[in-house]
């Protein structure tokens, strides 16, 4: 399969599992300023509800990620100088994680995600130069520095770093020399640089991966523009045709749609979201009516997309209440325009949300399940109603018969006819509610979708 799409629904049978202990879909905020992170469960329509404890004392800092499995949150801290793991209950309650912190000598401004969530990557400030830094992930959530950190060229002590989808290359964004360095990750978590730092526009603050791995974006902003840049298969990088891009007043952390088709990006200084589609050579075109006016008297600093990307929420880096606020839109599924949804502003009782330190925790993807229910001569009836998404329901069925035929249902039950005899694999694939199924999507810091083999199931049928 390829990308999920969005917005899957069906008038057909559907299976669901809401198991006890599944992960619920929380949405994550951090404070640079006091240090808290705010967490609110999220429902389909854009809703938040705050979860009972919020926000949580962290020493958070410049970034939040969260495993692809949706329990753990990585947060960094400015002067604690660590990256620290925090369980996410079922209720989306955070507890610290005993053993998960990764200490260093200077602040931890960034963190990502490999794609697999084996490891985290951080970039680590100093008074004029900062490393790239590898850490291991255990399963239980605990953390392990591995390997030789890499020095980021330059005056680099402002730096975030990204992931390419397929986890072989590290970047750092360095804010201070406007410039992306590229690394080279090894298996015992050395980094090697790839290349000269790039150029990019003055003041890259940060820098995304699209989900299909081919560009990355830094939104500049000293420079009041976007930067892009193609990903050839060494990592190396090249600026797209166009590239820079024009945007608003002090544009900060953008958002990928899970198709790599639309980018979302805030304009701090201008009070604005604006809206690009994402050609096939990397360029950027505004969308219809971008950019879009964001709520008055605030500053937003970070947007971020539901895993359907049906809904957009814009997060305050300042507003004259003070707190930071959460604000919904509704993404036209068409155009991809932006419309303010009918909740009301979240207030999050935190302070400077700056930096990417929001997230909203994965989509967990289904699980396929196949029976033969009958199969006589050269007909077969099979069923797929075993089939369960934790966190959603199961919309789609794709089948693959083995004899060359395939079939696209919305119900779980299929009656095929085959041309010969024979033994033959038919194969199911299911999609969920959010469009996830068997691919993981990544953004370069956290996966939105983690589907997996788990999505297919296959059975043998032998045929008269």
């Amino acid at each position: 399969m390829g990308a999920p799409s969005a917005g899957l629904f069906s008038s057909g049978t559907q299976s669901s599992s809401l198991s006890a202990g599944a992960p619920g879909r929380f949405m994550l905020v951090g404070s640079t300023g006091s240090g808290h992170i705010a967490v609110y469960g999220v429902s389909r329509d854009g809703a938040l509800t705050k979860v009972a404890g919020s926000p949580f004392a962290a020493d958070a800092g410049f970034s939040v990620v969260v495993s692809p499995d949706g329990k753990r949150a990585y947060v960094t801290s400015l002067s604690k100088k660590w990256v620290k793991g925090f369980a996410i209950g079922t209720n989306g309650a955070l507890s610290a994680i005993p053993g998960a912190v990764a200490q260093y000598d200077a602040a931890v401004l960034g963190v990502a995600f490999s794609p697999d969530g084996t490891r985290l990557y951080a970039t680590v400030g100093g008074q004029t130069s900062g490393t790239m830094n590898s850490i291991a992930v255990a399963q239980d959530g605990t953390l392990a520095k591995i390997g030789q950190p890499a020095t980021i060229p330059g005056t680099s002590y402002m730096s975030l770093p990204v992931v390419s989808t397929d986890g072989r290359t590290v970047y750092a964004s360095n804010f201070n020399s406007s410039n992306v360095t590229p690394y080279r990750t090894a298996a015992d978590g050395s980094l090697t640089q790839l290349s000269e730092p790039v150029p990019t526009g003055n003041g890259p603050a940060l820098p995304n991966v699209t989900p299909d791995g081919r560009f990355l974006y830094t939104t500049n902003e000293q420079g009041n523009n976007i930067s892009g840049f193609a990903i050839a298969a060494d990592g190396t990088l090249t600026p797209t045709p166009g590239s820079p891009y024009k945007s608003g007043n002090l544009p900060h952390g953008g958002a990928v749609t899970p198709d790599s088709k639309r980018m979302y990006l805030p304009e701090a200084g201008s009070n604005k979201i604006s809206g690009y589609s994402i050609a096939d050579d990397g360029s950027l075109t505004p969308l219809a009516g971008s950019p879009y006016p964001g709520p008055a008297n605030t500053m937003p600093g970070r947007v971020v997309l539901s895993p359907d990307a049906r809904r957009l929420f814009d997060v305050d880096v300042l507003a004259l209440s003070l707190t930071t606020k959460v604000h919904s839109f509704a993404i036209d599924p068409v155009d991809g325009s932006l419309a303010r949804t009918s909740h009301p502003a979240t207030d999050t009782g935190i302070f400077f949300a700056d930096g990417p330190t929001s997230v909203i925790t994965p989509n967990q993807g289904p699980v396929a399940k196949i029976n033969t229910l009958y199969s006589g001569g050269r007909t077969g009836v099979f069923t797929a109603s075993g089939s369960t998404d934790s966190d959603g329901s199961v919309v789609r069925y794709e089948w693959n018969f083995g004899d060359g035929a395939t079939a696209t249902t919305t119900g779980p039950e299929i009656t095929h006819t085959f041309a010969q005899a024979g033994s033959r694999t038919v194969t199911v694939t299911v999609v969920d509610d959010e469009g996830c199924s068997d691919d993981r999507i990544f953004n370069g810091q956290v996966v939105s979708c983690n589907g997996g083999t788990k999505a297919a199931a296959s059975t043998v049928v032998n045929l008269d």
